[in-house]
């Protein structure tokens, strides 16, 4: 038995109103509803707001509505401590979760599919989406002196050496619920979780106005 979770909640920072926003000709949280529903893999779809707009078009779609407390709302809550408030409940009780935020409109129904066939599989316990990226990172530390580098700066690597350097990108994660009421946390370990390559064109994560205009002309560009 397998559910998926949508979480929309009504804050956003980037966006105001973002996951009820017409994206391409429809709200953007319905692009993960219909993906779900064209998937036919899912016993529930559950849509979690604080926001009664959001929850009346996951309503008119047909799928679950679950208002979300305002304890569970705000921009500091972790996103796997609502998952769990909604899955440790009797009512939810399935195999697998997969998890699909709004902000990727553009993922196919074949990456949901496909990362579900290697969750099923014994020796993956979780599933990840990420697009390919050299990774050539900083993290700056604004309480001290100084930022810390994502790699050997004596050693500098050329981007053609590394080819296996990935990053989330949020589309699509897959967990076995059992083992995610075990800790709490979507991605089980590393060893135990499968990395799903997707384009950089499904991986656009809509979260600023610029991500917003580039989702648009990707979409347009994707449907010629």
């Amino acid at each position: 038995m397998n559910y998926a979770f949508i979480p929309a909640r009504k804050g956003s920072v980037g966006i105001p109103g973002k996951n009820k926003k017409d994206f391409c000709g429809k709200p953007l949280v319905q692009w993960s509803i219909d993906q779900a529903k064209e998937s036919k893999l899912f016993d529930k779809i559950i849509v979690s707001s604080d926001d009664e707009d959001i929850l009346e078009i996951a309503k008119k779609c047909k799928v679950t509505a679950v208002p979300r407390v305002a304890e569970l709302s705000g921009d500091d809550v972790r996103l796997d401590d609502v998952m769990f408030d909604l899955f440790v409940r009797k009512e939810n009780k399935c195999d697998y979760i997969c998890l699909l935020q709004p902000t990727s409109p553009l993922r196919s129904v074949k990456d949901i599919i496909s990362t579900y066939k290697a969750v099923q599989k014994k020796k993956w316990s979780s599933v990840v989406t990420v697009q390919w990226n050299p990774i050539m990172g900083w993290v700056k530390e604004p309480s001290k002196a100084g930022s810390m580098c994502l790699y050997q700066i004596h050693k500098r690597p050329n981007r053609q050496t590394r080819d296996n350097f990935y990053l989330e990108n949020g589309a699509v994660y897959w967990v076995k619920q059992n083992e995610f009421l075990n800790i709490s946390n979507r991605i089980i370990s590393p060893t135990k979780t499968f990395v799903y390559e997707m384009p950089p064109e499904r991986s656009l994560e809509v979260d600023t106005p610029y991500d917003w205009f580039l989702a648009e002309k990707t979409y347009e560009w994707m449907a010629k």
